[in-house]
C-alpha cells in the first residue's frame, strides 16, 4: 500500500478529526507531506474536509472507498477479500474474466465501478449504467466439480434481498432467476457466468455480475425502460445508507450463503419471498416458450409448474394472477 493509501485508510475509518501531525507521525512523513497528499486526494473527488486545529475529517458521500467497505464487512471477510475499484470500466464482469484468464488471484476478487460504459445482463442485453447505481462482479474459484448455476443464483438473490430488508427497511420480491423487484420494477439484475479450463475441461472460476439501481432517479431510464426499471433511490434517502455500507452488507450477506449455498438450504427463504408461487407465467427457453402456473422452487433452483415441468434456466416473460377458475 502506497503512502496516498495509507493516508486516505487512516482518515476515512477514523469515526473523528485526524491531526496531520498524528498521520505525519505513524506514516513517519512530513506534514507538508501529509498536507500534499490530502489536497490530491480531495482533487481526485475523495470528500475530506479540514479544520483549524482539529485536522482532516472523511465525510461518507458515497464515493467508492474500499477502506469503508472493508470496515462495515463481517471480521473473517476483512482479510479474505481482494478488490478493484474503477471510476469507469466496460463492464465488472468483463474485468473479472480478463483477471480469471491470468488466473494470478488466490481469494476472492470484487471488482467494482461507479460507471460501467458497456454494462450487460443475460443474452448480452445492454445494463443502462450511471454514477449513481452499483455495479460489482465477484471472481470465485469454483470450490467443486460440478456447479448449479440456479443454486448459485438463487442464493445471490436472496443475499441482496436480505440486504435491501436489513439496510433499507424495504421489502422486495425475487423474479425467478435472477431479477430483484419492487413496486413491481425491477432494481437489480444477476448475472452467473463461468469461466472454464480448457485443459481440464472443467469450470476453474465462477463470475457473480451484481447491477443496482441505488440512487438512480427513475425518471433518468430512457422512455421504454421506465415502465419496468425501477430503483431504490425513495429507500437510500429514507434511510441514509452509503453505497459503500450498502456494498459491505451485500457481500456480508452473499458469502454467508455462498459457504453453504450447494446443500440449497437456504431455499425456504428463497421462496418466501418469491414473485413466482402461484402465478401463471410466461418462460421463453431459447426459441421455445412455455406457459403454465408456477408450483414451486425446487431444492435445485428449479422453477417448477404444476404439470411437473422444471426448468434450470429461462426467462420468465410474463406474469399474472392466477383467478380461480384457472386453479
Amino acid at each position: 500500500m502506497d503512502n496516498t493509501q495509507k493516508v486516505l485508510k487512516l482518515i476515512s475509518t477514523s469515526p473523528d478529526y485526524v491531526s496531520g501531525e498524528a498521520i505525519a507521525t505513524k506514516l513517519q512523513l512530513s506534514r507538508t507531506a501529509i498536507w500534499k497528499i490530502v489536497k490530491h486526494l480531495q482533487e481526485d473527488g475523495f470528500p475530506i474536509s479540514s479544520k483549524r486545529h482539529a485536522g482532516y475529517y472523511y465525510t461518507d458521500t458515497g464515493k467508492l472507498n474500499t477502506f469503508i467497505i472493508q470496515q462495515h464487512l463481517k471480521k473473517e471477510l476483512r482479510t479474505q477479500l481482494s478488490f478493484e475499484v474503477h471510476e469507469k470500466i466496460s463492464s465488472t464482469s468483463t474485468r473479472a474474466k480478463e483477471l480469471a484468464v491470468h488466473g494470478s488471484q488466490t481469494s476472492p476478487t470484487v471488482i467494482l465501478a461507479n460507471q460501467q460504459l458497456n454494462g450487460y445482463g443475460r443474452y448480452g442485453r445492454n445494463f443502462d449504467s450511471p454514477g449513481t447505481g452499483i455495479y460489482l462482479s465477484i471472481l470465485l474459484k469454483n470450490p467443486s466439480t460440478s456447479l448449479n448455476p440456479g443454486l448459485l443464483t438463487t442464493a445471490t438473490a436472496l443475499a441482496l434481498t436480505l440486504a435491501i430488508e436489513k439496510k433499507l427497511a424495504v421489502f422486495p420480491k425475487i423474479k425467478w432467476v435472477n431479477d430483484i423487484v419492487l413496486n413491481d420494477k425491477k432494481v437489480i439484475g444477476i448475472l452467473t457466468e463461468a469461466v472454464a479450463d480448457i485443459e481440464s475441461q472443467t469450470i476453474s472460476q465462477l463470475v457473480v455480475g451484481i447491477g443496482v439501481n441505488y440512487l438512480t432517479d427513475p425518471t433518468s431510464f430512457p422512455i421504454e425502460l421506465q415502465k419496468r426499471a425501477g430503483s431504490l433511490r425513495q429507500a437510500v434517502l429514507a434511510q441514509k445508507v452509503s453505497r459503500n455500507i450498502f456494498i459491505a452488507n451485500i457481500l456480508n450477506e452473499f458469502f454467508t450463503l455462498y459457504a453453504h449455498y450447494e446443500d440449497g438450504a437456504f431455499l425456504d427463504e428463497y421462496r418466501k419471498r418469491s414473485l413466482m408461487l402461484g402465478k401463471e407465467v410466461t418462460l421463453v427457453q431459447g426459441n421455445r416458450k412455455f406457459s403454465g402456473i408456477v408450483k414451486t422452487i425446487d431444492d435445485q433452483g428449479r422453477l417448477v409448474l404444476h404439470d411437473g415441468t422444471r426448468f434450470s434456466s429461462g426467462e420468465v416473460t410474463k406474469t399474472r394472477l392466477v383467478t380461480e377458475k384457472k386453479r
